[in-house]
């Protein structure tokens, strides 16, 4: 009996060691390092400056030397000036004209001496004086004034012939210059004010007509006067500005 069991022994160890051997294959296999051949290779930037690739945005605003802004000026009117602001509650100006020459043709100077001596008498009157010297009459006036020496009680109508004048030079002749202004009050409670209009001649104030009045908000003041003015002087008449104080 013992000298068939030895074969089958060994047969049984062979089995053993072939599966033994085999399993030391398979897992052999599966760790084995994988070859270079086949390694993925990740793309890279070059870190080159010369060669870097730069991501762009969008691109930031700048402004040039030529492009600063600036606070912006209104400019200069010939007749109108920006109203002088003193208080946050002063009057909103919503007109200011200027007419000059509100007759076509120039008065002669005996009618003016007839009907304002106090100015067309006054060798101290105008603009080129040492010190400069206007009135301003009032609407009123100046309506009385077209009544009594014009044929058509209107501007640019015919004068009325006086007779003291017969015969006598017209030299220097004299126009109006008609001052219209409109401002919507914006105090809350009424109020007093000194509203003073300043005339300027180039960059100096020749004259300042000044009116007290009771503003009350949401009613409407319009202010017209008409200053006599002799014809040489009537382009010298720049400008007009208001101000304002409150009582």
């Amino acid at each position: 009996m013992a000298p068939r069991r030895v074969p089958v022994l060994m047969k049984k160890i062979t089995i053993l060691f072939v599966l033994l051997l085999a399993g030391i294959i398979l897992t052999a296999g599966c760790s084995s390092p994988v070859s270079p051949a086949v390694t993925p290779t990740a793309t890279s930037i070059p870190s080159s400056p010369q060669t870097a690739v730069k991501t762009t945005g969008p691109a930031s605003p700048e402004l040039s030397p030529s492009s600063t802004a600036s606070p912006a000026h209104p400019p200069f009117g010939m007749t109108t000036v920006a109203t002088t602001r003193i208080a946050s509650d002063n009057p909103h100006l919503d007109y200011l004209n200027i007419r000059k020459r509100t007759f076509v043709d120039p008065l002669p100077n005996c009618l003016m001496e007839n009907a304002l001596p106090a100015v067309a008498k006054d060798p101290q009157y105008g603009i080129q004086q040492l010190v400069p010297k206007l009135t301003a009459l009032s609407e009123d006036d100046y309506l009385v004034f077209l009544r009594k020496y014009t044929e058509g009680n209107a501007e640019n109508t015919t004068l009325k012939s006086l007779p003291v004048c017969q015969g006598s030079v017209a030299e220097p002749t004299w126009n109006f210059i008609e001052i219209r202004v409109l401002i919507d009050p914006t105090n809350i409670q009424p109020s007093n004010y000194t509203i003073t209009q300043e005339v300027r001649s180039g960059d100096k104030v020749v004259a300042r007509f000044v009116t007290d009045q009771h503003l009350i908000i949401n009613q409407q003041l319009s202010l017209i006067s008409y200053v006599p003015i002799r014809t040489s002087e009537v382009d010298l008449f720049d400008s007009v500005s208001l101000t304002y104080t409150r009582h």
